[in-house]
């Protein structure tokens, strides 16, 4: 409730979160792989996490304590979708994907919340935008149309998918096994559960998490051996103050929630220690807020940290636990 209250409270006028007012872009970022001052044109994808925290606390833009900010926020990504379905907005090249991935699955969980049917051209569009960005033989996305792919930019895609299947569309069952057949190119391990950012390269904790969600969301069941070995990794990885990465603590979670038993407490109990005391609680302008981490949170700023961060304390009621679900059988979960 208080990083909702924070966000309400650093809302631009016109409906967006400023990405670079809050620190994206700012040149703290300790990665290397793109300029640090990637990010900082991310108010699309900032907006669309900020929206999300709101809809995972129940308030939509026609119903809730925040359905004024969820409102003008959903208006502003709704006016500015490009011709070709991006809602991308201004982000830079190495952004542009993301921003278009997580506005849009704040577009699509508003409509499957309200039925809202002017929402809804807006995510055909967005969708057929993320379609036509999937490269037709590894099934992987990265920044451009024909780029072979990565596992971070898939995961948002394949979650802007599951996202509108959920709001009643349908037609991308093989991009779906296509999206299937790169996590299976990016695996490794002796059950194939750990995985890289890109084939060939070392597996690591983010993207074993990030994989981990995105085949049970494709339809792999939570008993699978190739679970195991992901959560294996995740719980030799604890997260701790020393290693705070709000990126891959989100995944993390929603991997761990969705695979169930008996990790998930443990990886539960760890996350609230290790997270809640770094939110700003004192009074001032920062009070609800989490800082940015020293990994991606340079690209992100504040508004990215805080969200991703409420969105993890949210997965106890934003999703129905994937392991209680009937299996789909439409998407082969691999070897």
């Amino acid at each position: 409730q208080a990083a909702l209250e924070w966000l309400v409270r650093n809302q631009s006028s016109d409906g967006r979160w400023n990405a670079a007012r809050h620190g994206a872009g700012s040149g703290s970022a300790a990665t290397g792989q793109h300029a640090a001052t990637v990010g900082a044109r991310s108010d699309h994808g900032v907006t669309g996490l900020a929206l999300l925290a709101f809809l995972g606390a129940g308030t939509t833009h026609r119903d809730g304590p925040h359905a004024v900010a969820v409102a003008k926020g959903i208006g502003m990504l709704a006016q500015r979708q490009r011709a070709d379905g991006s809602l991308a907005g201004d982000a830079e090249f190495f952004a542009a994907l993301y921003c278009h991935g997580m506005a849009s699955i704040a577009v699509a969980e508003c409509y499957a919340l309200t039925g809202d049917e002017a929402l809804r051209p807006v995510l055909e569009r967005a969708v057929t935008h993320t379609l036509a960005m999937q490269h037709p033989h590894t099934g992987g996305w990265r920044y451009a149309a024909g780029d072979r792919g990565d596992t971070s930019q898939l995961g948002w895609q394949v979650m802007l998918l599951a996202s509108a299947r959920n709001a009643g569309l349908t037609g991308f069952e093989r991009a779906e096994a296509r999206a299937g057949t790169f996590l299976q190119s990016v695996a490794s391990g002796a059950a194939r559960g750990m995985a890289a950012y890109r084939p060939g390269e070392r597996p690591s904790v983010a993207m074993t998490a990030e994989s981990l969600f995105c085949r049970l969301l494709l339809g792999m069941p939570a008993d699978h051996p190739s679970a195991a070995e992901s959560l294996g990794l995740l719980a030799a990885s604890p997260p701790t103050a020393a290693n705070y990465n709000s990126y891959t603590w989100y995944y993390a979670t929603l991997a761990s929630f969705h695979a169930g038993g008996s990790q998930w407490d443990a990886w539960n109990a760890r996350l609230q220690t290790a997270l809640l005391p770094l939110q700003h609680r004192t009074g001032g302008p920062l009070d609800g807020s989490w800082d940015p981490d020293r990994v991606w949170g340079g690209h992100g700023g504040r508004v990215y940290a805080t969200a991703l961060s409420a969105l993890t304390l949210e997965v106890y009621y934003r999703h129905l636990p994937l392991h209680g679900r009937p299996a789909r059988v439409a998407v082969r979960p691999g070897p």
